[in-house]
């Protein structure tokens, strides 16, 4: 089975109750998924997803971020790029559970997030076969 990226819009795709119907997506981008929430990305864990683009969404809380990588979820092996940047109510709590649990992750993008201090860039920095070029 071949998957796609998503190519229509996602709005209407991320409401809990329709996570399911996205089950091919490997890359998720929308400039309008300021409506995500906590719940949403319950169901994304569960996916193969490649690329994840959640900038701006500030609904999502460090919860949100922990559930997407909970307990071995399909999303730790295969994540490699992650935009969380403007998300003003993720903290350190959430970078350093990203970075423990997504094990391919190569691009993390967490600028203007105003409660992530120097501690989770420094972990960031220590991560085993980092690239500062990259993180």
């Amino acid at each position: 089975m071949r998957s796609h990226p998503l190519v229509s819009s996602t709005s209407n795709l991320l409401n809990e109750d329709k996570f399911y119907k996205v089950s091919l997506v490997r890359r998720l981008h929308e400039d309008n998924l300021n409506s995500i929430t906590d719940l949403a990305l319950l169901g994304a864990g569960d996916l193969l997803i490649v690329q994840l683009w959640i900038r701006s969404c500030e609904r999502v809380i460090d919860k949100g971020i922990k559930s997407l990588f909970h307990a071995d979820r399909k999303i730790c092996k295969t994540l490699s790029v992650l935009d969380v940047c403007y998300m003003p109510k993720i903290t350190n709590a959430a970078i350093f559970t990203i970075t423990s649990a997504a094990k391919a992750l190569t691009d993390l993008s967490r600028g203007f997030c105003d409660e992530v201090t120097d501690a989770a860039v420094q972990m960031l920095m220590d991560r085993p076969n980092h690239n500062s070029s990259q993180l």
